[in-house]
């Protein structure tokens, strides 16, 4: 190998007087004999991948936003800030129970929620997990790519000075609040198709013509979807007024009463919608028996009329 290496100067130092396309078809040789391989400029050219972390800085206030997380953006969060492994983890993971948690030496808070969003094309409701990691100078949220909702604020806040001074505020406390309140108000859309629902299914079971069981199995399980994710809300949302207020310089506890007195709202509507839903199964139980009977009475009827024959 040496030795070739050797004859390879020397043919170089010879190729040094002949034409310059004569010495690059000669080094292009070479290289192929030694199996080096050249880079295509395309490849070169190409950008590395963008991960989805966006960052916004109003005054001291930092609004670090995560769409669909995946470990290596993760991993780039714990090298920036103090967060526990777990809490890391439970960003990635899917199917966690809301929570909120204080770290040790309150450095910040970790809240996990669940909000619904309802698809109007598809005629279904989506549980969305989101993450917040609050701390004294900073707002970190982790969601899905599909919750509308925070990317628009993010885009706003960007895009505008008004509103990061109107959503930013002097604490991120106050971006927390302008985010949960969002999506808080976002409840009524799955509300109201709920609602509309309940009506449909009134119209179908008191009609002898139209079975109504599946629309009613399909509505049960709406609004058992919905008690799921707004029952832990109006446990965590009682207990995040007084927490939050730590990391804030002004109180927020009359701002997060507002909130919970919607989801409360949202909570007893969601009982109503239940206790009529119930109430329409048992009558279109009561009309199905009652024309099975029916058909029973006249088989049995047939039946005896037919027995001398």
């Amino acid at each position: 190998m040496a030795q070739t290496l050797k004859d390879t100067l020397k043919e170089i130092q010879i190729l040094l007087g002949k034409p310059q396309r004569k010495i690059a078809g000669t080094l292009k040789y070479y290289l192929n004999f030694l199996n080096i391989q050249e880079t295509p400029e395309k490849e070169a050219e190409v950008p590395p991948k963008k991960e989805n972390m966006q960052t916004i800085n109003h005054k001291k206030i930092t609004w670090v936003d995560i769409s669909n997380p995946t470990r290596r953006v993760i991993s780039q969060l714990a090298q920036e800030y103090p967060f526990h492994p777990l809490h890391l983890e439970d960003c990635i993971s899917k199917g966690q129970f809301p929570k909120i948690e204080q770290s040790d030496e309150d450095q910040y808070l970790f809240v996990l929620l669940r909000f619904p969003r309802y698809k109007l094309d598809e005629g279904k409701i989506v549980i969305n997990q989101i993450c917040f990691f609050l701390g004294k100078d900073y707002l970190v949220t982790v969601h899905e790519d599909s919750n509308d909702t925070i990317a628009n604020l993010f885009n706003e806040c960007q895009e505008n000075q008004a509103e990061r001074e109107a959503y930013i505020d002097s604490s991120p406390s106050h971006l927390l609040y302008t985010i949960i309140d969002q999506l808080s108000k976002d409840l009524a859309s799955p509300l109201q198709a709920i609602l509309t629902e309940v009506d449909e299914v009134e119209d179908i079971v008191f009609d002898d013509k139209v079975s109504g069981v599946h629309k009613i199995g399909q509505l049960r399980q709406r609004i058992i979807s919905l008690r799921r994710v707004i029952g832990p809300l109006k446990t965590l949302l009682a207990d995040m007024e007084e927490r939050v207020n730590k990391f804030s310089s002004t109180n927020l506890k009359v701002y997060f009463e507002n909130i919970t007195h919607r989801i409360d709202k949202a909570w007893e509507t969601l009982e109503e919608a239940r206790e009529t839903v119930e109430i329409y199964k048992d009558a279109d139980f009561t009309f199905s028996s009652e024309k099975t009977n029916k058909i029973l009475a006249v088989l049995t009827l047939i039946f005896t009329l037919t027995i001398p024959a």
